[in-house]
């Protein structure tokens, strides 16, 4: 296994990273992915060392895995933009100077990324972006970084590009200094300088502007502030290692980018190419002119190929006039599509909010149907346009009632958190049952449960269903009785079942309802 066909543990580790930064946890990230067990002793030790490398097929799998857990739609993208912003700091404007155009960009890590493990990513990115020009047939752009946030110390101490060199740089107090590769001699090549903000439209940055360390200097409270300034040159054969000027421990990268406008004239030239036309030499010239001079005839032909020139520049003329009718229409065919799209979006804006009206009152309803309903329920009430009545009415239901049999003694022999578990579990399970036979959940008092079939969606059968889901609840009731052994209690639950006319409706204000029923005795049955 190479470099070449395996992924960096860098990458890993910024997906468990960011995992942790969803969940609080990276989970099960790497559970059952294969790794080298002789050298560690779990896959977390292996996966999280950035110094490792694993295969396509492992990253693939973690990264599929880590979507997944978290269950985020653009999961892929948001892990990739979490190790760094890009910011325009100045948009692209032409500098009347340097007479180019220009833009910076602000390019900042996050907190829970060093940026002096992406070294090779710095240039990777630069070189995108100075080819962008190329597209509009420019040169590419040229991209100076004054300010980054590498730390020397690291980056050109550890880094394999840099240490074939032996720099040693070391930063002792406010002094940057390194082994210089032209002769082994120590040198001072740096030093601590404290960055001045600039305003660039409306914003407080740091682009390359600073002052000297004032002494007993403390730390800015509104931004990181001391950068470290390269005073010297220092270079190794033909390459440049440092650049006086640069400014190191940035709290971010700066690129300066500049490329070619293009000129009318340019624009032009692609349209309409002229031939160039192959100079005589001096007595060529002579001797033409003599000719001229003696012939009519020679004239006569100078005369007719002057005047055809002039023709063609006057075709050209024609051509170009017509070409800037034609775009002249297509600007106005375009002012009209786009006014046009305009109104029509304005029209479906206009729809849209007629449609997140509609959908809001759908969602109020959904929301007060579902505090009494199973989902099935809730879902033929909404597409019936109706909902739970609120008038009192006479209806013949069925109304089922549920308790735990000495619950009251449970509640002094067991500590609260204990009570809670079992509670949480048991209430959990027979709302399942309940909302499976289609029951309307009236009331959870404690450990009782007040259940309707019948109202507020008719059926005829609606005691033979809550005999069904009374059946239902003591099978499921025998299959918790085991937890609850374990805290000494031999669960039994008591069940009323009653059919008789009832008056059924909610009483109460808007912000307390409630279902108020009130039967007589009827057909009742029980089960235990």
């Amino acid at each position: 296994m190479t470099r070449m066909d395996c992924v960096c543990n860098r990458n890993t580790k910024i997906i468990a990273t960011y995992l942790s930064s969803k969940l609080g946890s990276i989970q099960d990230l790497f559970d059952g992915v294969p790794y080298p067990t002789d050298e560690y002793t779990s896959p977390r030790d292996f996966f999280l060392n950035e110094d490792e490398w694993t295969t396509f097929e492992n990253f693939d799998r973690v990264f599929r895995r880590a979507k997944r857990l978290i269950n985020e739609p653009n999961f892929y993208f948001n892990c990739g933009a979490s190790t760094k912003e890009i910011e325009i700091i100045l948009p692209p404007t032409y500098d009347l100077r340097l007479k180019k155009i220009r833009t910076v960009l602000k390019v900042e890590f996050h907190n829970d990324f060093n940026p002096n493990r992406d070294y090779i990513g710095d240039p990777y990115l630069r070189g995108i972006i100075s080819s962008i020009p190329t597209i509009w047939g420019l040169p590419p752009a040229t991209i100076e970084q004054p300010m980054n946030s590498y730390n020397p110390e690291t980056l050109f101490n550890q880094e394999p590009d840099f240490t074939p060199y032996k720099l040693d740089v070391r930063i002792e107090g406010n002094i940057m200094t390194l082994k210089d590769p032209a002769d082994g001699q120590r040198r001072i090549v740096g030093e601590m300088v404290l960055l001045e903000p600039e305003i660039i439209n409306g914003k407080r940055v740091f682009l390359s502007k600073y002052s000297k360390l004032p002494k007993n200097y403390a730390s800015s409270s509104w931004e990181k502030r001391q950068a470290m300034l390269i005073t010297q040159n220092v270079q190794a054969g033909n390459r440049i290692l440092l650049n006086a000027g640069e400014i190191f421990m940035a709290p971010y990268f700066i690129l300066d980018i500049t490329y070619d406008s293009v000129s009318i004239l340019r624009r032009l030239s692609q349209v309409f190419k002229f031939r160039n036309i192959r100079s005589d030499s001096g007595q060529e010239m002579f001797e033409t002119i003599d000719q001229l001079r003696r012939s009519n005839r020679a004239k006569n032909n100078a005369y007719l190929a002057l005047e055809q020139t002039n023709i063609d520049l006057r075709y050209a003329k024609s051509m170009l006039d017509e070409h800037a009718r034609e775009l002249e229409h297509k600007i106005e065919d375009r002012t009209t599509e786009l006014r046009k799209a305009q109104q029509e979006l304005l029209q479906l804006n206009q729809d849209l909010e007629e449609k997140v009206k509609r959908q809001v009152v759908q969602l109020e309803r959904y929301k007060e149907l579902r505090r009494y309903l199973s989902p099935k329920l809730t879902d033929e009430i909404l597409k019936g346009g109706s909902g739970i009545g609120t008038k009192p009415k006479r209806k013949m239901l069925t109304v089922v009632f549920t308790d735990i049999r000495g619950f009251s003694n449970l509640t002094d022999s067991l500590e609260p958190e204990e009570l809670f578990h079992l509670l949480d579990k048991y209430l959990s399970e027979m709302t399942k049952i309940v909302h499976h036979h289609d029951g309307t959940l009236n009331k959870i008092m404690a450990d009782g449960l007040l259940i309707f079939f019948g109202d507020p969606i008719q059926m005829e059968d609606h005691g033979e269903r809550a005999v069904r889901m009374a059946i239902d609840m003591q099978k499921k009731v025998t299959k918790l009785k085991d937890e609850w052994r374990e805290y000494g209690y031999e669960l039994g639950v008591g069940i009323g079942i009653n059919t008789a006319f009832m008056s059924v409706g909610n009483i109460g204000s808007q912000n307390a309802q409630g279902l108020y029923s009130h039967w007589k005795p009827g057909q009742c049955g029980g089960a235990s």
